[in-house]
C-alpha cells in the first residue's frame, strides 16, 4: 500500500508541480473585513493580457475600509483616470509587494501628501515614489478606502501580491485560506485546427469547434468522441471556473494534455512577468475571440510566443497518417485542485489536395522586419511583430463618400505584438487643415474612431496594434463643458463637490484645467463616466464667498473649449 501512494504522489507533482505549494506567507492580513466574494481571479483571460490579481466585489458599494497584509513602506503611488485609477503599492520585509487599487481615497496621511504633490505639479493624474521610510505602514493599518477609480467596470478592489524583486505579480490565493472553492472547472468545448496545407478533420480543410457534455464524472465532445484527420493538426480548449456559491466566472490554474499517456504539453499560471503578458493573444485563439467570443486556449506554442508559462517548451502538434490512432486526454486544475477531465480519439483519415494560398496578399515571416511601400503608403514592421508567420492583405478603395480613400490593412483576426507605423497620404483638398487632421479606423458597423496620428510634409503616421480599416478625417470639433446637476442658483452650500461633464466625441481629452478665482484647483477626472469632480475639501485656499470657476479642456487635435461659472459655497 505504501508503495502504490508514493507512485500516485509523483504523478501529481509531475502534472501539477507548484499546486501543491500553498501559502508562501502565513498570516497576510485579509484586505478587507466583509466577506470574501471574488469576482476575478489571477490568471483569468482578459483582452491583451492576464489578470494579475484577485478582484474583491464590494457589495455594489465604495467605501469599504483596506488593511494592509503586513507592515512595511509605500513604495508608489499613481493616480490615473485610466487603468489601476488610485492604487498604492507596499513593500514588505518579506520580499512581496501588495497593491490596493481602484480606491476611492486613501488614508490621511497618505492623502495628504498625494495632494500636496498634486498642487505643487498642478496635476490630478501623478505618480509618486516616496522614500523607503516616508510613509512607514504597520500591519492591519487602514491605508485606504474601496472605490471605483480608473477603468474599475463597477465597485471592486483589486488585489495583488508580487515578488517585490522582480515585480511578477503571483496568485493571491497562495496567501489566503478563506476562499471556499468546491467546484471543477467547466469545459465548455474543444477545438481542432489545421496546421499544415494538406491537413483536413473530418474531410474538411478547415478548423472544427465542439461544444462539450459533462456525464461519467467527465467532459466529452457532443456527439461523437471520435474525430478522423490528416496531416499536422492541434488542439485547444474552452473552460472557464467556478469558485462555490459563485456564478462569476473566473480562471484556471493548470492545463495538461497527454497524448497516449505521454504529456505532451502543459500550462500553468502561478506567477508571470508584465512584460509577457501580452502573449495571451497567441496564447488564446485571437481570431475565434473576435468572431465567436469564444476564450480557446491553444495546447501548442507558435514560434514567436514567448510565454514562460509552458512546462513543455517544444510546440505539439499531432501529425496524422492513415491508420494512427490518438488518444488525447486533458487535465484541468483549479488553484483549489479541484480537477476536470476531457478525452477524446484522433484516427488517422484521407489526404486531400492542399488549399491554395490567397490572391492578393504579401507573406510575412514573423522573425523579419519591413518596409513596405505600395498603394501610396508605407508600412514599418518590426521583427517579431507576429507570433507566426502571416499572410497579409493590402487593399485600397476609393469613391466611397470619404473624404479620402479607406486602406485595408491586413485581417482584424490576426493579432500584432508589436506596434506598426502606417504613413498614409493627405489629399490636396485636406493639406490646409493640418494637425486638425487624424487617421481614423473603421469598425464593422461602418463607425469611425480616432487612431491618433502626426501630421508632417503632406502626410499622416500614426502606430497601431491592430489590422483593419483605415481613411483619414479632420477634427474641428471642440469639447463639451457642461455643469452636472447643479443646484438652484448654483449654490453649492450643502454640496461637497462641484461636478462637471467633459466630452470629446472623436479624438478624445487630452488635457484640461480649472481655476477658481484664478487659483488652480484640484479636480478629479473620472473617464469612463466623463466626470471632473472638484471636492471643497480638496481646496484649502477656497473661502465662503460667491467664486469664478474657470475650466479649459484640450483635444488630441488641439481643439480647445473654454468656460466660467459662477458658484457660492
Amino acid at each position: 500500500m505504501k508503495q502504490l501512494v508514493i507512485i500516485s504522489f509523483i504523478v501529481v507533482v509531475v502534472l501539477h508541480g507548484v499546486n501543491a505549494q500553498k501559502a508562501p506567507v502565513e498570516g497576510f492580513v485579509k484586505p478587507m473585513k466583509i466577506a470574501p466574494s471574488i469576482s476575478g481571479s489571477f490568471g483569468e483571460l482578459r483582452s491583451n493580457h492576464f489578470h494579475s490579481g484577485m478582484d474583491l466585489t464590494t457589495n455594489r458599494k465604495t467605501g469599504y475600509r483596506i488593511y494592509a497584509s503586513d507592515k512595511g513602506y509605500v513604495s508608489r503611488i499613481k493616480v490615473s483616470p485610466y487603468g489601476y485609477g488610485k492604487a498604492l503599492y507596499i513593500d514588505h520585509p518579506d520580499g512581496y509587494t501588495t497593491v490596493y487599487a481602484h480606491l476611492e481615497r486613501y488614508s490621511n496621511k497618505i492623502d495628504s501628501l498625494v495632494m500636496a504633490r498634486q498642487y505643487e505639479q498642478k496635476t490630478f493624474a501623478i505618480e509618486l515614489f516616496p522614500e523607503k521610510g516616508e510613509l512607514i505602514i504597520e500591519r492591519g493599518e487602514v491605508v485606504g478606502y474601496s472605490g471605483n477609480s480608473g477603468s474599475s467596470g463597477g465597485p471592486h478592489l483589486h488585489y495583488e501580491v508580487r515578488e517585490k524583486a522582480t515585480q511578477k505579480p503571483m496568485d493571491p490565493m497562495q496567501f489566503r485560506n478563506d476562499i471556499k472553492d468546491d467546484v471543477r472547472p467547466q469545459v465548455q468545448g474543444m477545438k481542432l485546427y489545421c496546421l499544415s496545407p494538406n491537413a483536413n478533420i473530418g474531410g474538411q480543410t478547415k478548423d472544427k469547434y465542439v461544444p462539450t457534455v459533462f456525464y461519467d464524472k467527465a467532459f466529452h465532445p457532443k456527439g461523437s468522441t471520435t474525430f478522423t484527420a490528416y496531416g499536422k493538426i492541434g488542439v485547444g480548449v474552452q473552460v472557464i471556473d467556478y469558485l462555490s456559491d459563485s456564478w462569476r466566472k473566473c480562471g484556471i490554474s493548470t492545463i495538461d494534455l497527454l497524448v497516449n499517456d505521454t504529456l505532451v504539453y502543459g500550462f500553468k499560471i502561478d506567477k508571470f512577468s508584465f512584460a509577457e503578458t501580452r502573449y495571451i493573444n497567441s496564447h488564446i485563439d485571437y481570431a475565434e475571440k473576435i468572431r465567436t467570443g469564444k476564450v480557446i486556449q491553444k495546447s501548442f506554442v507558435e514560434p514567436n510566443n514567448r510565454l514562460s508559462l509552458y512546462s513543455k517548451k517544444n510546440t505539439y502538434t499531432a501529425d496524422i497518417k492513415p491508420g494512427d490512432k490518438k488518444i488525447f486526454k486533458y487535465i484541468i486544475e483549479d488553484y483549489s485542485g479541484n480537477r476536470s477531465v476531457l478525452a477524446f480519439t484522433v484516427i488517422g483519415g484521407k489526404a486531400l489536395p492542399a488549399k491554395e494560398s490567397q490572391s492578393g496578399v504579401l507573406p510575412i515571416k514573423y522573425y523579419q522586419k519591413y518596409a513596405i511601400d505600395t498603394l501610396g503608403m508605407q508600412l514599418d514592421i518590426a521583427a517579431n511583430t507576429f507570433y507566426t508567420d502571416i499572410e497579409m492583405l493590402l487593399h485600397k478603395e476609393e469613391n466611397l463618400g470619404l473624404i479620402a480613400p479607406v486602406y485595408i490593412i491586413g485581417d482584424k483576426h490576426i493579432p500584432l505584438h508589436k506596434s506598426m507605423t502606417m504613413t498614409i497620404p493627405v489629399p490636396d483638398s485636406l493639406q490646409s487643415y493640418g494637425d486638425k487632421l487624424v487617421i481614423a479606423g473603421i469598425s464593422k458597423t461602418d463607425k469611425k474612431y480616432s487612431a491618433g496620428g502626426e501630421y508632417k510634409a503632406g502626410k499622416l503616421s500614426t502606430k497601431t496594434r491592430g489590422f483593419g480599416r483605415y481613411t483619414i478625417a479632420v477634427d474641428t470639433i471642440q469639447p463639451t463643458i457642461k455643469l452636472r446637476k447643479a443646484p438652484a442658483n448654483n449654490n453649492y452650500a450643502g454640496r461637497s463637490s462641484i461636478d462637471l461633464l467633459i466630452n470629446d466625441e472623436f479624438s478624445g481629452i487630452k488635457s484640461y484645467e480649472c481655476l477658481i478665482d484664478g487659483q488652480w484647483a484640484l479636480f478629479e477626472y473620472d473617464a469612463k463616466t466623463y466626470r471632473l469632480s472638484g471636492r471643497f475639501k480638496q481646496m484649502p485656499f477656497l473661502k465662503k464667498g460667491t467664486h469664478k470657476l474657470d475650466v479649459k479642456v484640450t483635444d488630441n487635435r488641439g481643439n480647445e473649449s473654454v468656460k466660467q461659472f459662477s458658484f457660492s459655497n
